[in-house]
């Protein structure tokens, strides 16, 4: 078995290398450039390939001779919605054309999209495939678009669309941000309610990955793939407490409050020409108070069991950090 992987020294991406690799699969990477070294992938036996999604010319024959290509490559924060365009639409369009050039005998493409591109749940009910998408951020919009790009292809090349919601694990930087709250003392909170949210532990999510591409039934689908359940960002601050073994307080941060620093954060990025992870098009999906997804479909198409229970998950993402240093328990 022979695959390619775009986006591959990313977060989610050097895991499903890692995942790939211990099968036995021959794995290749599609790669911009060498500046920076190889990220995670360091020290991993894989094949590097030059190229660029957003760079047409820089496929020309990158596509042959590969039995399956998982595409994670993408823009996740953004000063304007032209660049989002250009990386999530345009250049999952780009990888599409390639791969029809090139590679006729293709046995499945799987589009790791996001459950940004479905919306939050207005009902607080977990978000099912065969509920309609209603993308409230540039980005969601964006993964929205590639997935129907995607599906435009769907008459000539087998593939599979995967949306993941909130994904934690080592080499996280975003759910981090509550792992340095708690040894900080601090356990924040939105106010407005109570919010939820789903969460897919790294390892499980590249598993679910790797059945949606073998399965034959997954073919032209759309699959979640999470935990079992949800929790409140509380709940998540809590248990992220207990595993590092700290006491925190909870402090509720007013909604405005993040607004106006989403304001600020996006008019310094506009300003410096560098995105910032804190910008209004995250404030319009932090405003929404529930991000939750159902794996039922998962589970009975794609036999996929999540392994690692939220309590697990997190004590092994704190050791992690722990052991290179992220965070320190004083």
């Amino acid at each position: 078995m022979k695959a390619l992987v775009t986006g591959a020294r990313g977060f989610i991406g050097s895991f499903l290398v890692e995942s790939l690799l211990s099968k036995g699969v021959e794995v290749h990477c599609l790669l911009r450039d060498k500046k920076g070294g190889d990220g995670w992938l360091s020290g991993r036996n894989f094949v590097r390939v030059p190229g660029d999604v957003t760079d047409p010319d820089s496929l020309a024959g990158a596509m042959r001779g590969f039995d399956r290509i998982y595409h994670l490559a993408g823009c996740t924060k953004a000063i304007d919605q032209a660049e989002f365009q250009r990386t999530n639409v345009d250049g999952t369009q780009n990888l599409l054309e390639a791969v029809c050039k090139q590679n006729a005998d293709l046995k499945r493409f799987v589009l790791i999209s996001s459950l940004a591109a479905a919306g939050p749940s207005y009902d607080g009910q977990p978000l099912k495939e065969s509920d309609p998408p209603q993308p409230v951020s540039n980005y969601g919009r964006s993964k929205l678009a590639a997935e129907q790009v995607a599906l435009s292809f769907a008459d000539n090349i087998p593939l599979t669309i995967v949306r993941p919601p909130s994904v934690y694990g080592p080499r996280d930087t975003d759910v981090f941000t509550y792992f340095k709250y708690a040894t900080q003392g601090i356990r924040p909170v939105l106010s407005g309610g109570e919010r939820t949210a789903s969460f897919a532990y790294v390892k499980d999510l590249a598993e679910g990955i790797i059945l949606a591409a073998e399965k034959e039934a997954s073919v032209g689908k759309t699959y979640y793939i999470c935990d079992d359940t949800y929790y409140t960002w509380d709940e998540l601050g809590t248990a992220i407490a207990e595993v590092l073994g700290v006491k925190t307080r909870r402090i509720v941060l007013p909604l405005f409050l993040a607004f106006v620093v989403a304001a600020a954060a996006d008019l310094t990025a506009r300003l410096v020409r560098r995105p910032s992870i804190l910008n209004l098009d995250k404030y319009r999906e932090l405003k929404m108070p529930h991000w939750i997804c159902s794996n039922e479909k998962a589970k009975i198409e794609l036999d996929f069991s999540p392994k690692f229970e939220l309590r697990r998950g997190l004590q092994e993402t704190a050791e992690w950090y722990l052991k290179n240093g992220w965070i320190k328990i004083s």
